[in-house]
C-alpha cells in the first residue's frame, strides 16, 4: 500500500510538473507577445513624436509666414494711404460729386467711389441738393 501511495504521489507530482511546464511555456509565449507589442508601441510613439515635431515646426513656420504677410499688408495699406493723400483722390471725389448731383444715394456713392462716411458727409453737404441721399450727419457709421 505504501508503494501505491508513493506511486500516486509520484503521479500527482508528474501531473503538477506537467501543468507547471505547460504554464511556463504559456507564460513565455505571452512574454514574447508582450515584448513584440512593446516594440510596436515604442515605434509608434517615436513616429508620433516625429510627427508632432514636424507639426510644431510647420506651425512655427506658418506663424512666421503669416506675420510676414501681415507686415506686407500693413506696408501696402500705408503706401495706399500715402498715395491717396498725395493724389487727394480727386478722381473719386469728382466721380462722387457727379453721382451726388445726379441724385444717387449715399450707399451707392460709397459703393462706387470707396469713400469714407466723413468724406461722404462733406461731399453731400457741399454738393447735395437738400436732403437727397440722406446728407444729415446723425446716425452714420
Amino acid at each position: 500500500m505504501l508503494i501505491w501511495l508513493a506511486a500516486l504521489i509520484a503521479l500527482l507530482a508528474t501531473i503538477v510538473a506537467g501543468f507547471a511546464v505547460g504554464l511556463v511555456i504559456l507564460l513565455r509565449r505571452q512574454l514574447v507577445a508582450l515584448r513584440q507589442d512593446y516594440q510596436r508601441q515604442a515605434t509608434s510613439v517615436m513616429a508620433l513624436q516625429g510627427a508632432m515635431k514636424a507639426l510644431s515646426e510647420g506651425v512655427a513656420t506658418h506663424g512666421q509666414a503669416q506675420a510676414s504677410v501681415q507686415r506686407a499688408l500693413e506696408r501696402l495699406h500705408d503706401q495706399h494711404s500715402e498715395l491717396r493723400a498725395r493724389e487727394g483722390d480727386s478722381g473719386a471725389y469728382e466721380q462722387a460729386i457727379l453721382l451726388i448731383q445726379q441724385g444717387l444715394g449715399r450707399e451707392e456713392v460709397r459703393r462706387r467711389c470707396g469713400l469714407t462716411s466723413t468724406e461722404l458727409d462733406l461731399l453731400f453737404s457741399l454738393h447735395g441738393s437738400g436732403n437727397a441721399g440722406g446728407s444729415g450727419f446723425a446716425g452714420r457709421s
